[in-house]
């Protein structure tokens, strides 16, 4: 995503949320005009934090008018790797990006993109 919005001419900073820091990430975020959200619901909690500490934090700066992409509401009810399909075909997606539901069409279609390029 980084190299795409900077290939387009915007400026795009990488930071990591640490939930022992979680003030002040969001004091920082404050200073930016958007905020993309890498994060998969479940990896903030996992690592001692509160999901719904960050989500009600990213939910209070859409609320003050910042673009926040995609929304915790979005993530929870959609799913990651759902909006991520929807947004293959955009210059910051990934073309061969699929969910798959079922094993058959696992199956069939990993091997179409893993010939598309590698996978890490």
């Amino acid at each position: 995503f980084a190299n795409g919005m900077i290939s387009a001419g915007m400026s795009c900073q990488l930071i990591n949320y640490v939930h022992q820091e979680h003030d002040t990430f969001f004091e920082v975020v404050k200073a930016f005009d958007a905020l993309i959200v890498r994060c998969n619901p479940g990896q903030i909690k996992a690592d001692g934090g509160s999901q719904e500490k960050f989500d009600d934090s990213m939910r209070a700066l859409r609320k003050a008018g910042m673009q926040v992409w995609p929304s915790p509401d979005v993530m929870e009810f959609m799913g990651a790797k759902d909006a991520l399909c929807k947004i293959a075909n955009l210059s910051i997606g990934l073309e061969d990006t699929l969910a798959y539901y079922d094993a058959g069409l696992f199956a069939d279609g990993f091997k179409k993109t893993m010939a598309f390029q590698p996978r890490v």
